[in-house]
């Protein structure tokens, strides 16, 4: 009579090849996935935005970025502080959950900050009002 650890010999191969995979894993010294290469320009735009709530600054090579990112669950209204001509160039934007890049060069843009208007229309913007 024959004894065996393994019903069939299926499941023994099976068995085999998990462990084999396994110590493969576990002594590879590459990355843990293969993604695309990228330079370190847009690693370092990645970091520098990745986590931030409010306006922020970032620079890719010589040109430079505003962007106002929003952590909360809804949309809300920010209001956007243009440079120049007093509060003529100013205007309040709806932005959701993330990062939004506000449009044409950073150091064009003073400051943006939340004013409330939550669940308002992603993406509408108004001229400046008092607040």
């Amino acid at each position: 009579m024959k004894l065996s650890l393994f019903p069939s010999p299926r499941v023994a191969c099976a068995v085999a090849s998990s462990a084999l995979i396994a110590s493969a894993l576990v002594t590879s010294a590459g990355p843990a996935f293969a993604g695309p290469v990228r330079g370190p320009e847009a690693r370092q735009a990645e970091a520098s935005s990745a986590a931030q709530c409010g306006f922020f600054r970032y620079s890719v090579r010589e040109s430079q970025f505003a962007a106002y990112g929003h952590c909360g669950p809804t949309t809300v209204l920010i209001h956007v502080d243009v440079r120049g001509h007093g509060s003529t160039n100013d205007y309040h934007l709806c932005v959701g959950l993330g990062n939004t890049q506000l449009p044409g060069a950073g150091p064009n843009y003073l400051n943006a900050y939340y004013i409330g208007g939550a669940g308002c229309r992603l993406g509408h913007r108004s001229g400046h009002t008092p607040h």
